[in-house]
């Protein structure tokens, strides 16, 4: 493929993407707003948690179907159904109404592993690192743009705002993806759609995510609670033993018995428990009013405008990480990443009370997420087969996404746990500080585990030994 060909495919995959942050991230900069008027932490966490559900399906099916049907084609459908989303969440009255819009509006989970697939389609194999980076990179950065754009529309408009531009983003994306991608070519498989995979864990996850979040009202013993917990640990047994049995699953677990995909992904379990809760964790933290004992109070936009440089570094960061890995593997960046994490969120958990350190901690550990998201697909390319990159990593999505799911409510109830209000303040309810505290550890925790995992990574030279046993097990 010409360079400048190349050049054009990339720009489009790039646009595509930034739908995926506009939908995930903006959302962030409404929370204090949501907090205010709903006037509940948890029902609010939900808001975050019905996306992250839908993303991790799509991920699963959309990412496969891709692999079999033709990924271009299967990149315009999602950003269809995701600008659709936008419109329903910006309809929205109610709390109920924003739930259902970021449930449709996470079908935008399937664009980043569409979009790594596109690559390795579209590019050299040499040119296929930097341009899995730069795709990351801008997740990233456009995650921070729409952080600061969205605390802009939510200071000087209605929340409904930030549904709006998501909608005409995706508009803009599939203009895009429609002229500057070529047409995937279509697999030749026979395999049927593992329809049954996708039916199965969506439920139990939620069920699990719903005991999680109301048994603090209903009672761990209460006869909901332990209905709920026992229908979704059924229903997890079940659809794990279906994936292992079905000659062509939807998620491939038996992959997660490689060694260097299964410590990428358990990495990115530990990250997505925590780490990669940073907009949910500190965009509260920075609005929060200083009243609460806790709280920097600032404004959406200056909170947005203080998280986004960090992200902009995505630019540098996720090609960085590319150039790296082409030369000595994905191993030591992915190292790199856990180091910048764990300083980041270890600072942040010992002081948190000053506006300055706070954005110096912020920096760091948005290298180490710019890095972590660049490097986990690296890790994941270098040993996968090319006719199925989407589904492979789509298997690391679905993780991160359904990790980032329960993180989210985990995140949630730690921080409603103990919470302060003030009537002559103010409608609402706000996390204590008792509660922020042992957020931020539990986070920094996270940090040291994910380090750990990934230090037993193999080194680049068993990649090729790995990336041929790969190509031997989908044979």
């Amino acid at each position: 493929m010409k360079a400048s060909r190349a050049t054009a495919v990339l720009a489009a995959l790039v646009l595509a993407e930034v739908v995926g942050a506009v939908e995930a991230t903006m959302i962030f900069a409404a929370l204090r707003t949501f907090n205010a008027e709903f006037g509940d932490p948890v029902m609010v966490g939900w808001i975050v948690t019905a996306f992250l559900l839908a993303a991790a399906a799509s991920a699963s099916l959309c990412s496969r179907l891709g692999d079999m049907f033709g990924r271009r084609r299967m990149l315009l459908g999602v950003l269809v159904v995701a600008g659709a989303g936008s419109l329903v969440s910006a309809l929205a009255t109610g709390v109920a109404g924003v739930i259902a819009g970021r449930a449709i509006q996470g079908v935008s989970g399937a664009v980043l592993p569409l979009c790594f697939g596109l690559v390795r389609e579209n590019l050299p194999p040499a040119r296929v690192p930097f341009g899995i980076g730069v795709v990351s990179a801008a997740a990233f950065v456009s995650a921070g743009a729409a952080m600061f754009v969205g605390g802009v529309l939510v200071d000087h408009m209605t929340w409904h705002s930030i549904f709006h531009v998501g909608a005409a983003t995706a508009l803009l994306a599939w203009f895009a993806v429609w002229f500057g991608v070529p047409r995937s070519p279509r697999a030749h498989s026979s395999d049927p759609v593992d329809v049954p995979g996708a039916v199965l864990l969506v439920p139990a996850i939620t069920g699990l995510l719903v005991v999680l979040s109301q048994a603090r009202h209903w009672g761990w013993a209460d006869a909901r609670s332990l209905g709920i917990m026992f229908a979704s640990l059924a229903t997890l047994a079940l659809w794990l033993r279906h994936e292992l049995r079905t000659p062509s699953p939807l998620i491939d677990v038996r992959l997660l018995g490689h060694r260097q995909l299964g410590l990428a992904n358990i990495g990115m379990v530990l990250l997505a428990l925590g780490p990669l809760q940073s907009g949910l964790v500190l965009s509260q933290l920075l609005q929060q009013p200083s009243w609460t004992g806790v709280g920097l109070g600032l404004s959406a936009t200056a909170a947005g405008l203080l998280l986004a440089p960090p992200m902009a570094l995505a630019v540098l960061v996720g090609p960085g990480c590319g150039a790296v890995a082409a030369r000595r593997g994905a191993r030591l960046p992915a190292v790199w990443a856990c180091l910048f994490l764990l300083a980041g969120w270890g600072g942040i958990a010992l002081q948190h009370a000053s506006i300055g350190f706070v954005a110096a901690m912020v920096v760091l550990q948005g290298i180490g997420m710019a890095a972590a998201y660049a490097v986990v697909p690296m890790l994941i390319v270098e040993v996968a087969p090319g006719e199925r990159t989407s589904e492979v990593t789509g298997v690391s999505a679905v993780v991160r996404y359904i990790f980032n799911a329960v993180g989210s409510q985990v995140v949630a109830v730690l921080l409603g746990r103990v919470t302060v209000s003030d009537a002559a303040r103010g409608p609402g309810s706000y996390p204590a500080a008792a509660a922020f505290e042992l957020t931020l550890v539990v986070i920094a925790g996270l940090c040291v585990l994910s380090l750990m995992v990934t230090a037993c990574l193999p080194v680049r030279a068993r990649v090729s030994e790995q990336g041929a046993s790969m190509r031997g097990k989908f044979a």
